[in-house]
């Protein structure tokens, strides 16, 4: 997709994008046969040749940290099938809604085919956490960009989070997928377990809360709720993905 795209190079508004496609470059390889068919200024020419090769380059290399400092961050989801099998879904539970005086309790973070939650208390350090993210090439989270991201960073300082990011709240509003976590859920069809349907975000701090005082009940439950939002990533992912795709 993102060989497909050339607004996001500095100096290529709107205007030149839709040039360079009048012209029937439909992608980097494209222009960079015939850069004078665009019809573009020779020095914009240039750049975008200089550009394209860099960029080609990186995602050749798999360069996560290229991309987290150069594209915009509404342009991440483009990354999101050229970085599958290195995407890491990730989903957190916390003591409540502020990074300055809550806390994060638990991390669940899935790669596609295992799903791995880490514990505060038990095995929720900076330690384990990293060592899930080594491979990582993208982050994809639901609102992730004002919470999740906000705690982590405060709570983890020392691990790097300049990755890809791909945020399915703000993407999903693009293509007319609004509301909460659940509610994107049922608008595509995905069905929770019925024993978690009336768990949320207020009922998993109260289960934190609650494993805290000794309910040997609590912490799976809360385990499972926080599976199913991390796992359920996926599915949205790829449906927002596809109509990304098709704007």
């Amino acid at each position: 997709m993102i060989r497909r795209r050339f607004g996001i190079f500095p100096g290529v508004g709107p205007r030149a994008e839709r040039q360079i496609a009048q012209a029937g470059l439909g992608d980097w390889n494209a222009f960079t046969r015939d850069p004078a068919a665009s019809g573009l200024p020779a020095r914009l020419q240039a750049n975008l040749q200089e550009a394209i090769g860099v960029w080609s380059n990186a995602l050749e290399q798999g360069d996560p940290a290229f991309f987290a400092r150069n594209l915009a961050r509404k342009h991440h989801w483009m990354l999101y099938e050229r970085f599958a099998g290195r995407i890491c879904y990730l989903d957190i539970e916390t003591t409540g809604l502020s990074p300055r005086s809550d806390v994060v309790t638990m991390v669940g973070l899935y790669d596609g085919r295992r799903f791995t939650c880490l514990v505060r208390d038990q095995d929720l350090t900076a330690e384990n956490l990293a060592a899930c993210l080594a491979d990582c090439g993208m982050l994809v989270t639901y609102y992730g960009s004002s919470f999740d991201l906000s705690f982590l960073r405060r709570g983890f300082p020392r691990i790097d989070w300049d990755l890809p990011h791909f945020d399915l709240c703000f993407a999903g509003k693009r293509v007319g997928l609004t509301g909460g976590l659940k509610s994107i859920e049922r608008q595509l069809g995905i069905v929770r377990d019925p024993s978690l349907v009336e768990v949320d975000g207020f009922e998993a701090v109260r289960l934190w809360h609650a494993h805290r005082r000794g309910d040997t009940a609590a912490l799976p439950r809360l385990r499972a709720y926080n599976e199913a939002d991390t796992v359920n990533l996926e599915r949205i992912a790829s449906t927002i993905y596809q109509r990304l795709c098709g704007l």
